[in-house]
């Protein structure tokens, strides 16, 4: 992948990652309804996962207070925990671009197809489309989320994007 791709990736990415954030940006303003969750103890969790794997989650801090990103084989791996301001709950949300669609319609539809066969055999996570670009997800509610599952999902998405992009990041392109 040229310098020039993986820039690209990163802006598009990065542009992306924050558009579930579109609202006001409460617990970083100190609002207080009363019925925030306390999310402090789950950024803990996602450190304490981090922490396993051998990485330093100060390094991996984004700049946003509950998001952070990692690096897998080359390959971005956000991670949020957010809450919309009109919930009372939160969530945990883990998401890797894993390759940018062709121009062409006809390769684009093929792809679709066999994303979506793949996607029938695939354990929890979800094949996505944002803009150009095909990405693996896995959104759930904090309630009861684990060091463990933490991990699981860090991994499970990281490996399946890096899957996605082997077999289909070359499709297609000059």
């Amino acid at each position: 992948m040229s310098q020039h791709d993986k820039q690209s990736t990163e802006n598009h990415a990065h542009e992306h990652h924050h558009h579930h954030h579109e609202h006001d940006h409460h617990h970083e303003h100190g609002f207080n309804f009363g019925h925030y969750l306390p999310l402090q103890q789950y950024y803990d969790l996602v450190e304490q996962a981090l922490t396993n794997f051998g990485l330093e989650p100060e390094k991996a801090r984004g700049e946003e207070k509950g998001s952070w990103l990692l690096q897998k084989d080359g390959n971005p791996i956000w991670i949020d925990v957010f809450q919309k301001p009109e919930e009372p709950w939160g969530y945990f949300q883990c998401l890797s671009p894993a390759f940018e669609l062709p121009e062409d319609e006809t390769v684009r539809c093929k792809i679709y197809q066999a994303l979506l066969e793949k996607a029938h055999t695939i354990f929890g996570v979800a094949i996505t489309k944002y803009k150009n670009w095909i990405y693996v997800r896995l959104i759930r509610e904090l309630t009861n989320i684990t060091v463990e599952e933490i991990m699981n999902i860090i991994a499970r998405v990281g490996t399946f994007a890096l899957e996605l992009r082997k077999e289909f990041g070359q499709v297609g392109k000059k």
